[in-house]
């Protein structure tokens, strides 16, 4: 008797994954754009003005369009790998594929008929997070694509915490989310957004000024948030060896990614990697204040942000380099190659060196065609290098700082460098104050006899009117030069200070990009903007 058949009705909790994942890139990109709009709602008047206000919104408007851009690749890629897992599953259990979208074999036919989508069934019998996970870490020039990605997700981590903490970002939380549901460079263009938007730090009460054009969230969860978590004072900055226990976690995570591929311990690994990013945003909130320090100024600060930025800088050059050298050592050709041809049929020919090298760097950037989920983290990477360096040429950001932030140790090896540039300072000002003390020597020297009614005289005689006494008793007797300065609406406060754009940040942007890869580029851009504002 021949056995039967059992069959069992799919699951549709995987179905249910793959809706709610989209659902929730819809839901915290809302979340995101509303907090956006809240920073543009809450601007100071000091930013509208009339210069400012045009170059604002046309550096706004650069960054949406590369989020844009950067949604639809993703979106695009998603979707080519979605249809080749779908079509290799059919295939191998002789299912039709669908002709079209409508008509006798369409796949949006109601009813059972051949080539109707069977999504339930295809998501059930197939891992499909876990096949895009593994597509890009199984093969050492796919994981070069992925493991940048990964890298520069540490140095966003932590330039989230950094800068949603001090400019009173709400929802910071989305952003980070953003950039593991849909694409890295999606999450930084709607971030610098953001940034433009927010100058100045936001006040405390930002939600009750802006409750009239943008509602606040349930206040009962807000109560409820504050309860649990209690906040901490203001200039509150975590320990650098906070940071640095996180930072180990991370690193080790990404190291064994590549080895725990095709086991069992895969996806704990990977998801390990991709979960620690969230306990950068968290540390200023969960931690004791007997773990950190509490800065009376923003500057006071900036020694432990760089030192940060020099630890990420310097393991992700380490793991770049070995993926790369990986990469290249697994995708060079052999040193001989076999020709055939009429007089030889077996003919024996070498490559050079540069040959095979070259045919190693082609096969390695030749990735990013290779397979939809190379191509997403590919250009991921790209587009992310980009931002990267069009954001560090708008801002000004300083050569110095960026490279401070890169290379470790880099204070002893810059050091003679700024000694010298303030010592030719300081020689240019002290001949240029001579110089001007001789011309007006020259041109105040009073000439013998009684002066001209033309002339004006300079002297130190008190000019007759008001005495001292009067004027001070119509102040109330508070000396004007002793008050204190309250600054105007009008005024720019710190970090509103306009700067010019300098495209050679950008170039050097990317060359660190191309050198040490997304990781390094990423902390070299992030470490100079925390520091230079």
């Amino acid at each position: 008797m021949a056995p039967v058949e059992i069959h069992t009705s799919p699951s549709y909790v995987p179905t249910a994954v793959v809706f709610f994942h989209l659902f929730a890139v819809g839901y915290i990109s809302a979340i995101a754009a509303r907090s956006i709009y809240r920073s543009y709602v809450a601007l100071p008047p000091s930013s509208a003005t009339r210069h400012r206000e045009p170059l604002r919104k046309g550096h706004v408007q650069t960054f949406s369009i590369l989020a844009l851009v950067s949604l639809v690749f993703a979106g695009y890629y998603a979707s080519r790998f979605a249809s080749l897992s779908y079509r290799v599953w059919a295939t191998e259990r002789g299912i039709e594929l669908p002709t079209g979208f409508f008509g006798d074999r369409g796949a949006l036919r109601g009813g059972e008929h051949p080539g109707r989508l069977q999504i339930v069934t295809w998501l059930n019998d197939t891992p499909y997070y876990r096949d895009a996970l593994e597509i890009v870490t199984e093969k050492a020039r796919h994981f070069w694509w992925g493991q940048q990605v990964t890298l520069g997700l540490i140095s966003w981590s932590t330039y989230l915490a950094i800068e949603g903490q001090r400019r009173n970002i709400s929802n910071i939380w989305s952003f980070l989310a953003l950039s593991q549901l849909v694409s890295l460079s999606y999450a930084q263009n709607l971030f610098f957004v953001a940034i433009l938007l927010t100058p100045v730090p936001l006040p405390e009460n930002v939600r009750e000024i802006t409750r009239t054009s943008v509602p606040g969230t349930s206040s009962r969860y807000t109560q409820l948030l504050e309860r649990v978590v209690p906040a901490k004072p203001e200039g509150f900055v975590p320990s650098p060896y906070s940071y640095a226990v996180l930072l180990a976690l991370n690193f080790m995570a990404v190291l064994l990614t590549p080895f725990a591929a095709n086991t069992p311990s895969f996806m704990s690994v990977a998801l390990l990697a991709r979960v620690i990013p969230f306990s950068f945003l968290a540390l200023p909130y969960v931690i004791p204040e007997s773990w950190g320090t509490i800065h009376s100024h923003p500057h006071d600060s900036h020694a432990s942000y760089t030192k940060l930025f020099q630890y990420i800088s310097a393991f992700s050059a380490i793991l770049h380099l070995k993926s790369s050298f990986l990469a290249l050592f697994y995708n060079i050709p052999d040193s001989t190659y076999y020709r055939h041809s009429l007089l030889h049929p077996f003919k024996e020919e070498h490559r050079s060196t540069f040959d095979r090298s070259t045919t190693a760097l082609g096969r390695v950037f030749g990735a990013i065609g290779e397979h939809p989920a190379v191509s997403a983290q590919g250009w991921d990477v790209l587009l992310s290098g980009l931002t990267l360096g069009i954001w560090a040429a708008i801002r000004g950001l300083e050569a110095n700082d960026m490279l401070t932030s890169t290379l470790p140790f880099s204070e002893l090896l810059l050091k003679p460098a700024q000694k010298l540039v303030e010592d030719t300072s300081i020689a240019l000002k002290e001949d240029a104050k001579d110089a001007v003390d001789n011309v007006v020597s020259r041109t105040t020297r009073r000439r013998p006899g009684r002066p001209k009614k033309h002339e004006e005289i300079d002297s130190n005689v008190p000019r007759r009117g008001r005495s001292a006494k009067k004027a001070l008793e119509l102040t109330n007797g508070v000396d004007e030069d002793d008050a204190a300065y309250e600054p105007t609406e009008s005024d720019p406060l710190e970090g509103d200070e306009e700067t010019g754009e300098d495209w050679e940040m950008g170039a050097l942007t990317w060359g660190l990009l191309s050198v040490g890869g997304l990781g390094v580029g990423t902390a070299a851009v992030y470490g100079a903007e925390v520091v230079g504002r």
